[in-house]
């Protein structure tokens, strides 16, 4: 959203929503700061429904006569416990993509082995700035955004299918930029 498009109220950001026009956000807070509807939000969208989805919906997948079937869970990096730096900021959305990472690692060698699922967990890459709007407008007025967008995020998550259906299957993996990444 334009800065002037903002400034009058007339803002719609990259996701076709209306900025969040607070001055601090969940994505800043501390644990203690969440608030629990928060907290159970971000779980129900990241964790809870990619389970139920997969659990219910598997029996279709293994009905198909497709030659491949996927499930693309939609991670990030702060699902990753490995990183050498993980700030104090946003705990219950690092919960939730750490959760959907330990559903693909526990459950996709077995969905694969008996039902020739591929399942893998992506990281859509960094195309959205979830900061409070006053650091955003400060940093856009900088110069500022998010190095990708919604479209090169859709292409990542995407990409697994694609290379499947080259004949490459990826299963039980993170991936980062493409490629299998360290949990």
């Amino acid at each position: 959203a334009s800065l002037e498009r903002v400034a009058n109220a007339t803002a719609i950001d990259a996701a076709g929503l209306v900025p969040d026009l607070v001055s601090s956000n969940s994505w800043v807070q501390v644990v203690e700061e969440v608030e629990p509807l928060e907290m159970l939000e971000v779980q129900l969208c990241n964790s809870t429904a990619p389970f139920i989805l997969i659990a219910r919906l598997r029996a279709a997948m293994r009905a198909s006569t497709a030659r491949r079937k996927y499930i693309v869970n939609v991670s990030a990096m702060e699902g990753q416990f490995g990183r050498g730096y993980k700030g104090p900021g946003h705990p219950h959305t690092n919960m939730a993509k750490a959760a959907v990472n330990m559903l693909t690692r526990t459950s996709s060698r077995e969905m694969f082995e008996t039902d020739q699922i591929l399942m893998t967990s992506v990281d859509t890459g960094w195309i959205t700035d979830e900061r409070p709007h006053t650091t955003k407008m400060r940093l856009a007025e900088e110069g500022f955004h998010a190095p990708l967008d919604l479209v090169d995020g859709a292409a990542r998550v995407y990409d697994p299918i694609v290379m499947g259906e080259a004949g490459e299957d990826q299963f039980g993996c993170f991936l980062k930029d493409y490629q299998p990444a360290a949990w």
